[in-house]
């Protein structure tokens, strides 16, 4: 089930009132299999729901009270647990893809440092300052020619990147029209129609 509040809500973590409030619902809304030590019961749920979220366990309650268990008793701790997983299984699946995809689509560049100004007064903090200024130069015009190119794949290289706008929407119309008239001569020789 898909909560309607923001993304960042769903992982907030539950507080101790939160787990004391969830065990008070289910103890007085189900049955329990045995006698049991409050306060002994409160410590194995404490262990059991370490760093659950807030909505993963209300949400785990609302559909074990729904019926979600194959039992109407009171869940185990490790059984709440794995009801929580369960609610919060596929929004960990949508964090780690969020993750992922921005692992896969950031910039080498966006992880280096940015070059400082140069600093004013010490000498010698000036001369390092150039020196590293330099490489970053030598290092960004090396990466901005880039492989050779082949010629016989791209032998209109240079002249593309000449190209006013005009020359492309020209180059764009005329391929169209070639297009159009293949189309329409294709058309007109497989149904025997005849121009003339």
């Amino acid at each position: 089930m898909e909560p309607n509040f923001g993304h960042d809500h769903v992982f907030l973590p539950a507080t101790h009132a939160d787990r004391v409030d969830a065990l008070r619902v289910l103890v007085n809304a189900l049955p329990g299999r045995q006698p049991f030590d409050m306060q002994l019961l409160l410590g194995a749920y404490e262990v059991a729901l370490e760093g659950c979220s807030r909505w993963g366990l209300v949400q785990a309650i609302r559909e074990i009270l729904q019926g979600s268990l194959p039992h109407g008793f009171l869940p185990s701790p490790p059984e709440l647990r794995r009801e929580v997983n369960r609610v919060m299984g596929p929004h960990e699946a949508a964090r780690r893809r969020e993750a992922e995809a921005e692992r896969l689509y950031r910039w080498p560049e966006d992880d280096q440092r940015r070059a400082l100004p140069a600093p004013k007064g010490d000498p010698e903090a000036v001369a390092k300052w150039r020196v590293r200024r330099a490489a970053q130069k030598a290092e960004a015009a090396a990466k901005s020619a880039g492989a050779p190119v082949d010629q016989a794949l791209f032998a209109d290289r240079e002249e593309r990147t000449n190209r006013t706008p005009a020359d492309a929407v020209s180059d764009f119309m005329a391929r169209r029209d070639r297009r159009h008239d293949a189309f329409r001569s294709e058309s007109g020789t497989e149904t025997g129609h005849d121009d003339g």
